[in-house]
């Protein structure tokens, strides 16, 4: 009885779902305002660069793609969308985008451990073919959908679509194989975030939510 109390007790910490649950996305009980966030956007988006414009196929790595742009908030620069090593600060379009940064500030570490933060879009019709980010299975990269149209796909091959829309965020394990397509005629805007929640109760509370009852 004591090992069947003892599963039934149970309750996984963020690092044991992170790196050991092996599910693909977790949708986080984040709030966001996505519409404050969208109407900055809309004073720097004339900034933002196509993202991976020189990518090919290799043997393990293919990022075939279509009207995929970026712009970086929080890197080495605005225009400098791809992964890069070392510190990294805020770029020149916050002035802009103040409460995009407050919220960011609010709500991830920000610290000389913080990776890239960027606006990402995938204008309509646009797509990005099946691929993998990177070999180590964990959840990490986190996904906020600021717009989301009807009609547009994120897609895990192995275990369907991530139910995104406007407003909603989810820690994602891209080392899984995913393709996007946006197969409306309005725009989707995300921010992609690499760095870690302030609050790692989220975590674990967003997984409760989802998977214990």
């Amino acid at each position: 009885m004591k090992i069947i109390q003892h599963h039934l007790d149970f309750r996984p910490d963020e690092t044991w779902i992170r790196t050991q649950s092996g599910i693909p996305f977790l949708k986080l009980a984040v709030d966001i305002p996505a519409q404050e966030i969208f109407q900055e956007w809309n004073t720097v988006k004339d900034l933002a660069v196509d993202h991976r414009a020189k990518e090919s196929i290799s043997n393990k790595f293919f990022y075939g793609h279509k009207g995929w742009k970026s712009l970086t908030i929080y890197g080495d620069h605005y225009t400098i969308t791809e992964s890069t090593d070392g510190p990294k600060n805020w770029t020149e379009i916050v002035d802009r985008c103040p409460t995009t940064k407050q919220w960011l500030e609010n709500n991830f570490v920000i610290d000389d451990n913080t990776g890239r933060i960027r606006f990402m879009l995938l204008e309509p019709g646009g797509y990005i073919l099946p691929h993998v980010d990177r070999d180590k299975k964990q959840l990490s990269e986190i996904n906020i959908a600021i717009t989301n149209p009807i009609g547009c796909y994120f897609r895990f091959t192995n275990y369907g679509n991530v139910p995104f829309v406007p407003g909603s965020a989810f820690l994602m394990d891209i080392s899984n194989q995913h393709l996007v397509y946006n197969n409306s005629d309005q725009p989707r805007l995300h921010i992609i975030v690499h760095s870690r929640l302030k609050n790692v109760e989220t975590i674990t509370q967003s997984y409760e939510n989802r998977y214990h009852s």
